[in-house]
């Protein structure tokens, strides 16, 4: 997806609401023209980036936004130009913006949940077997129930990263290639052969399955949105 809405587009001159309402539904318009199962997962990520940063300005102010997003030269003269001039008259009329803006985008982003929650549907996700694992790590198999073809990961939770904000926990997915990539006698056959292609004790690794019920590539939108359900999945339960 090509089109992008500036982090600070609602602070640009003219503070004007029925102009900014004009170029939020432009924006909009011209990110669903082929709106499709194919591309409203990365269109409703890029909405939800949008509604952060307004809710982010409800609720600490210009200065936050600064820090929180990645700003070219010309949106940092944006900021430091609504900050020098800014008025109590141009605080309400942000007020407003903001509210008019949310409430677009909130109906906007039912249409897209709409499709999603039918991409969903071609979803299934589950882990093999009662055994409770002592760490927050196991097996991932991803399999294509249209062509059996499967990817494996090794995955572990709960892994710190150091950002510029500090550190974040994230969950680490490293792929493993076995000699046979497609579906055969069984899952734990599969698990076994992952843990032996890879060298690693799997006597405290769960095993987890994404089955997807469509013909999909690796940089097709359902996969990612598989990959994403199960991030959201292990995240809440090791939280």
């Amino acid at each position: 997806m090509k089109s992008k809405l500036s982090p600070v587009w609602f602070l640009k001159d003219p503070l004007d609401l029925e102009h900014k309402e004009y170029v939020l539904l432009d924006y909009l318009k011209s990110i669903s023209k082929d709106l499709n199962e194919d591309n409203c997962f990365s269109i409703i990520r890029e909405i939800s980036k949008i509604v952060r940063t307004l809710n982010l300005y409800k609720e600490t102010g210009v200065l936050e936004i600064g820090q929180a997003s990645k700003l070219n030269k010309s949106e940092v003269d944006v900021l430091e130009k609504f900050i020098e001039k800014s008025t109590d008259e141009d605080d309400v009329i942000i007020d407003e913006i903001i509210e008019k803006s949310l409430s677009i985008l909130y109906d906007y982003s039912e249409i897209c949940l709409d499709i999603l929650k039918k991409e969903e549907s071609k979803i299934k996700i589950f882990k093999i077997g009662n055994k409770q694992t002592l760490e927050n790590s196991g097996i991932l198999i991803i399999r294509n129930m249209i062509t059996d073809k499967i990817t494996n990961y090794f995955f572990k939770s709960q892994v710190l990263m150091r950002t510029k904000e500090g550190d974040k926990e994230i969950i680490l997915l490293k792929k493993i290639r076995i000699k046979n990539p497609y579906y055969s006698m069984g899952y734990e056959h599969i698990y076994h052969e992952i843990i032996e292609e890879a060298g690693i004790s799997g006597s405290s690794l769960g095993l987890h399955v994404i089955e997807i019920y469509e013909n999909f590539e690796e940089d097709s939108e359902i996969y990612k949105l598989a990959k994403e359900k199960f991030i959201d999945t292990i995240t809440k339960k090791y939280q």
